[in-house]
């Protein structure tokens, strides 16, 4: 939409349809406005100066990350922008019917007067703001044809204000506060949601289409239990998959996440291949769930005897396998040497125990990655000898 300026008492104002509501003992405007429009309405840069006051630091890291999300993606989506405004800024006039009654008050004209507009302040949304301003202003830098189409596409796009009638400083800070207290998105969700991250989409697909995983991985939460009946959850599933390619300190960046996109199938074929092939051929315990033997409610019982359903000996697993298969074209060496290896816990002679991943007589695996990596170095080692 387009702001239109007009006077009202003889100042001008900025006029917009909005919808008036209450909350918290406050009126409070919601509308939308076209990213082009928001630059009219917030032409100042967004940086530290302009946000110290009402809100946390800027990090421009932070804005620089959704800067580049609204450029790679377009079916972007961004959380409306929460401002503070002096109650004696803004007028609202209800729509009127044709009989000149009001039947709904609470929808009408906003009129923002401009010289008031400089109490506004952004209490939550600054680097999703900062986003759009760099973006917008990237985008019209660049000539080329893509850039225009894009640039013309953002411009028209659309994003929520929530306008509440407060200038405290103070109590803008609180809200900042209080607003932020939602419930983070647990990892499972994340993995089970998010279609733009390769390793999410083959963790979702393996916990269906392998024979060792399928009713054996965790959906609901985020982590398993010792009386969970699962091996690991979604989550844990994901970050396992990566380690199989890229090892445990690896890191996927945005362009090999993108190659991997273009590539499920095979990195799905490779993660079936270490779940229903290499899993099994590794320890008796998985060949037990495989074949039927070992039942699924045995697995917390299980977990006092053996170290093979906790989640870190298998991200230790991951490691190793992959550490072993950028050097050799067979996991072989690696499965028999863990088939042949005890991990009992309380063993003082235990695998485990001499890899550093847990104390002598000790039934806890130490999950840091220092000793991690410690410990996949001891079994390369260890393998090696044996080829």
């Amino acid at each position: 939409m387009t702001l239109n300026i007009s006077t009202v008492n003889n100042q001008f104002s900025l006029r917009i349809p909005s919808h008036r509501f209450r909350q918290g003992g406050r009126d409070v405007f919601f509308f939308a406005l076209d990213l082009e429009t928001l630059d009219g309405l917030l032409p100042q840069r967004v940086d530290d100066g302009v946000v110290r006051e009402a809100n946390r630091r800027l990090t421009p890291s932070h804005a620089k990350n959704i800067q580049m999300y609204l450029d790679e993606k377009d079916d972007w989506v961004l959380g409306a922008l929460m401002l503070g405004i002096a109650p004696n800024a803004v007028e609202f006039e209800p729509y009127q019917s044709e009989q000149g009654a009001q039947p709904f008050p609470d929808f009408g004209e906003l009129r923002i007067l401009t010289n008031r507009v400089n109490t506004m302040r952004i209490f939550d949304g600054q680097h999703r703001r900062r986003a759009i301003q760099d973006v917008l202003a990237g985008l019209s830098e660049d000539q080329n044809n893509r850039s225009d189409d894009k640039l013309d596409t953002l411009r028209r796009a659309s994003m929520t204000i929530i306008l509440y009638l407060e200038e405290d400083t103070k109590t803008l800070r609180q809200m900042f506060v209080d607003a932020s207290q939602t419930k983070r998105i647990e990892g499972n969700a994340v993995t089970r949601f998010d279609q733009r991250d390769a390793f999410n989409r083959v963790a979702v697909k393996l916990a269906e289409g392998s024979r060792l995983l399928n009713g054996r991985v965790e959906m609901e939460r985020a982590s398993v239990t010792r009386t969970n009946r699962n091996l690991l959850a979604i989550n844990q599933l994901a970050s396992v998959l990566k380690i199989l390619e890229v090892g445990h300190r690896g890191r996927v960046s945005r362009d090999r996440n993108d190659y991997y996109l273009q590539d499920l199938d095979g990195l799905y074929r490779r993660s079936l291949e270490w779940s229903d092939d290499f899993m099994p051929a590794t320890r008796e315990e998985y060949e037990g769930l495989l074949s039927g033997s070992i039942s699924n409610a045995e697995i917390p019982q299980l977990r006092r005897s053996t170290f093979a359903y906790n989640v870190t000996f298998i991200r230790v697993l991951a490691a190793s396998y992959f550490r072993l298969m950028s050097d050799s074209n067979s996991w072989k060496p690696l499965a028999n040497f863990i088939n042949n290896a005890s991990i009992i816990p309380g063993s003082e002679n235990g695998l485990m125990v001499e890899a550093g991943l847990v104390s002598p007589s000790g039934t806890t695996l130490i999950a840091r990655r220092q000793e991690v990596e410690m410990a996949v170095g001891h079994i390369l080692k260890a393998v090696s000898a044996t080829m």
